[in-house]
């Protein structure tokens, strides 16, 4: 099954447009042809021993967020779990696919130009993105929603040259990922509890779209869960989990603002694997249900303070 995915999201860069690119330096350099998220995918299966057809020079990026998958790079075979990465040429002989009985969910852009290579080289198996204190993942996701959006808009040249310079940005934080994390300044661990809350909030924001257990932010904390949920209550006036989902739906909030994505692609992109309860909860949490919110063009705000 290539797609059709509850959720899914997938532009291909039309042939039409080909010529437009070769007259343009920045598309030279470096251009999207095809863009696309596949949430919860399950039964996913790509085989082409030949590559992608008239994909000569152009790499295929994947980026598993949750659950697990593979992928078979001219007869190497590599396991594929969450947070991980690979980018590998498109025109070369390919296969990957969820686990078999499992569902993943992949990020994934297709590009080309004299600069893909230099963007991919060294990365064509699987490697780690995993959240941590200095984590940048929930910007990279902004970074892909901006690229897929400007794109759904409207297929112009200058939404194309604009999409594929954000493309820069995007790769970089692929292929210079220490980099990318330490750009970010931090306040530096200590035996604090608005360290440690400001902490955990920032775990909780890279983990946006996934789920997150008491016991998951114990060990991160390095504190006992009981100990944790009461410094974090103390502080926020939630439980860690309360919190958790005002942050999902908040998230919802800017997407439903923001791009053009569906209520139940909003879903999915919040962390939510069921669309009624998404609703229940955004509306328990906001007042009004996300259709209502999004017809009114949003701009409530849902948060009780920010503290990061």
């Amino acid at each position: 099954m290539i797609e059709g995915f509850n959720g899914q999201q997938l532009l291909r860069i039309p042939p039409s447009m080909e010529k437009l690119v070769e007259g343009e330096e920045i598309l030279k350099a470096l251009c999207i042809t095809a863009i696309g998220y596949f949430p919860y995918a399950s039964h996913h299966l790509i085989r082409r021993p030949r590559g992608i057809e008239g994909a000569n020079g152009q790499y295929l990026l994947q980026y598993c967020i949750e659950g697990k998958g593979w992928c078979e790079l001219e007869g190497r075979r590599h396991e594929v779990t969450a947070n991980q990465f690979f980018i590998f040429p498109a025109d070369r002989p390919h296969s990957y696919g969820s686990e078999d009985n499992e569902t993943w969910t992949v990020y994934w852009v297709r590009f080309g130009g004299n600069l893909a290579r230099y963007f991919s080289e060294g990365l064509d198996e699987p490697r780690a993105i995993n959240a941590g204190p200095t984590s940048r993942i929930i910007h990279r996701q902004n970074i892909f929603e901006e690229m897929y959006n400007i794109l759904d808009n409207e297929y112009t040249l200058e939404n194309l040259c604009y999409a594929s310079s954000l493309l820069f940005s995007y790769l970089a934080s692929f292929k210079y990922l220490n980099v990318y994390r330490k750009s970010m300044s931090r306040t530096m661990r200590q035996d604090n509890e608005d360290v440690l809350v400001r902490e955990i909030v920032h775990y909780m924001m890279e983990k946006l779209e996934k789920r997150i257990t008491l016991q998951e932010l114990s060990d991160f904390s390095g504190y006992s869960i009981t100990q944790m949920s009461h410094i974090f209550r103390k502080r926020i006036g939630y439980s860690p989990l309360a919190y958790f989902n005002i942050m999902k739906i908040r998230r919802a909030c800017w997407l439903l603002e923001h791009t053009t994505l569906k209520i139940y692609q909003v879903c999915y992109k919040s962390g939510f694997d069921d669309p009624y309860y998404f609703s229940r909860l955004f509306k328990k949490i906001t007042g009004i249900s996300p259709q209502t919110y999004k017809s009114e063009g949003g701009g409530k705000s849902l948060l009780p303070g920010d503290i990061v």
